[in-house]
């Protein structure tokens, strides 16, 4: 009798523990996912900040991927091309959210930020609130798949409001 208790004991720790060792090794993997999904996000954040700095200094091309590139240089007009030189200078830009959410192949990004562009005869000054949706893909490191810009509203109206200026 003893032995058959025995036996069904060792039975029972036996599937136990194999039951336990599969959860662990199930968690384990999840972990590994969430860190590497963790680092993927940070890294993903911090090509978000760059990609802005370089939007408004005119290297935003460098971040896209190849089909976007040529989707983008087909879209600029001639004139656009002839204004090069007249383009903006970034005096200013701060960054208020980067919000970066997984996809199936990549990540979308929506980030908001503030701004202050100085014109060609750098006396004017230009507030500008806007937000963007980015979508980052992996083609030979994280590269822009789209992205769509739009302004909140006028810095102006937001200056005024909080009687800034």
């Amino acid at each position: 009798m003893s032995t058959l208790i025995l036996a069904l004991v060792s039975f029972n720790l036996y599937f136990s523990n194999k039951d336990t060792q599969e959860t662990n090794k199930r968690l384990e993997e999840q972990v590994a996912r969430l860190e590497m999904d963790a680092g993927e996000t940070e890294e993903i954040y911090s090509e978000t900040e760059a990609f802005l700095d370089a939007l408004f200094e005119g290297e935003a091309l460098d971040y896209f991927t190849e089909s976007y590139r040529i989707e983008v240089e087909d879209e600029m007009t001639d004139e656009e091309s002839m204004y090069e030189d007249n383009q903006n200078n970034t005096e200013e830009l701060e960054v208020f959210n980067i919000s970066v959410r997984p996809q199936e192949e990549g990540y979308k990004v929506y980030a908001i930020y503030r701004v202050t562009l100085t014109g060609v005869g750098e006396e004017q000054q230009r507030v500008m609130y806007l937000m963007s949706q980015i979508e980052w893909v992996q083609e030979d490191g994280w590269k822009v798949d789209s992205h769509d810009l739009e302004p909140l509203v006028s810095g102006d109206s937001i200056e005024q409001a909080i009687g800034t200026e």
